[in-house]
């Protein structure tokens, strides 16, 4: 398990290195654009070209708040009595 955590954090230090690169560029940044995109251009990328990669990625953020919201439940048996009595000694 920890050789498992250790690749996971050196394969993200070398994504991270990968982006970098990637972004800094000149070949990037060398061609500047001309054209002025609208809000409509955007609303149309997105909800055309983008539609289905958004909706998976909503997915899985509902996915991860569900997730979250089931492992901060707190179901000692202390903390369920307290919920039942509301805290009420008997």
């Amino acid at each position: 398990m920890r050789l498992l955590s250790i690749l996971a954090r050196v394969g993200l230090v070398f994504l991270g290195a990968v982006i970098i690169t990637a972004v800094s560029a000149d070949v990037v940044w060398e061609d500047s654009s001309d054209e002025e995109i609208t809000t409509s251009d955007l609303a149309s990328a997105l909800f055309g070209d983008w539609a289905l990669p958004l909706l998976a990625l909503g997915f899985l953020m509902a996915m991860a708040m569900v997730g979250a919201a089931y492992l901060v439940r707190d179901e000692r048996l202390v903390n369920l009595e307290w919920e039942l009595t509301g805290g009420e000694k008997e």
